[in-house]
């Protein structure tokens, strides 16, 4: 056989062909991959989506559950829009307030102070009920509405693309929701025309007598919430453990307290010793407070005082506890039912 014979300029020719292709076919696995990864993320990014307006339909339904799809659609659209209208009469809108003020006494409304609006919660709902018990001001509410509602927000058209996916998922779900093909059909008949604000349903407004104003969650969070939380119900448990010789001594001493912090102090909801089973040296106190103001007034007064004194050399272990009330709107009938 000849012997073959292969220049140097061919075997490199090779080389690099052999090498370009190895670049070309890692391009398209990278590439590939990048476009599985985007459609992973896609995919979740929808299901994700879904888990969320699944999720704030449920807690509407279960805190609202007269809602109907209107009071749902209204949610979402303040979330995603904030108030209804630009306002450029701020006379107007006072005026429209401080009627609601006069008109509505705080036992007509419902018992919270601030509510996040839809799914993401972009705007805040702000009860009225936070100007009547005088936690903020009237023109501080009014001011922040008219900011909140004259501020930049998107259009009509890419509201009603979200408004078709939240409300394609709600389909879904079955609610069996009351007048729920009439008020599908009303929402339609509106963002056909270019608009999207409505009220709430009829039954809504007759079971909770909602009176709020819209607020950006920005100017919430830096002027509004800081002043309810100040004033916000506080809820603790006081975790005790005394020594064993002074037991009967602390017994007298926390009845004692409990009672009359609850008939003297108007900020004090509750103050409710218990004494645990498995050790009768360790109790849990249920504290309720108005807000931290009523807290802070009952450490200074003349009972509690008395109180902390007598027992200082009782208590071996103090944890004071801090709770978040999962449903504030239970709060005001929290013992309604030990009422003869």
């Amino acid at each position: 056989m000849k012997k073959m014979f292969v220049s140097s300029s061919v075997k490199k020719m090779d080389f690099q062909y052999i090498c370009s292709r190895k670049i070309y076919t890692i391009g398209v696995f990278e590439k590939m991959k990048k476009n599985l990864i985007f459609v992973i993320c896609m995919m979740y990014g929808v299901f994700v989506q879904a888990q969320d307006i699944q999720g704030f339909v449920n807690r509407q339904l279960e805190v609202y559950p007269k809602s109907r799809l209107l009071d749902i659609y209204k949610s979402c659209f303040q979330d995603y829009m904030g108030a209804e209208h630009l306002v450029t009469d701020r006379q107007l809108v006072k005026a429209y307030l401080d009627e609601e003020l006069q008109a509505n006494s705080i036992d007509d409304l419902m018992p919270w102070y601030d509510e996040p609006c839809g799914i993401e919660g972009n705007y805040v709902r702000i009860s009225i009920r936070t100007v009547l018990e005088g936690f903020i001001t009237k023109e501080m509410l009014l001011d922040a509405f008219i900011r909140s509602a004259n501020g930049k927000r998107p259009s009509v058209e890419s509201w009603k693309n979200r408004w078709k996916t939240i409300v394609d998922i709600v389909d879904k779900m079955n609610l069996h929701l009351p007048h729920y093909p009439e008020d599908r059909a009303f929402i339609d008949s509106i963002l056909a025309v270019g608009k999207y604000a409505i009220s709430h349903s009829p039954d809504y407004r007759k079971a909770y007598r909602p009176h709020y104003r819209i607020v950006e969650r920005s100017i919430y969070e830096h002027e509004i919430k800081p002043l309810l939380e100040a004033n916000r119900m506080l809820v603790r448990i006081a975790e005790i453990e005394v020594y064993p010789q002074y037991l009967t001594d602390y017994l007298k001493a926390a009845r004692n307290v409990g009672a009359e912090s609850v008939r003297k102090e108007s900020g004090v909801i509750c103050i409710f010793p218990n004494q645990m089973n498995e050790n009768e040296n360790m109790f849990r106190i249920v504290e309720i407070y108005r807000n931290k103001a009523a807290y802070e007034h009952h450490l200074t007064t003349e009972h509690f005082q008395t109180y902390k004194q007598e027992t200082l050399h009782m208590v071996k272990e103090l944890k004071l506890v801090d709770l978040k009330p999962l449903d504030i709107n239970a709060m005001p009938s929290i013992f309604i039912k030990l009422k003869p």
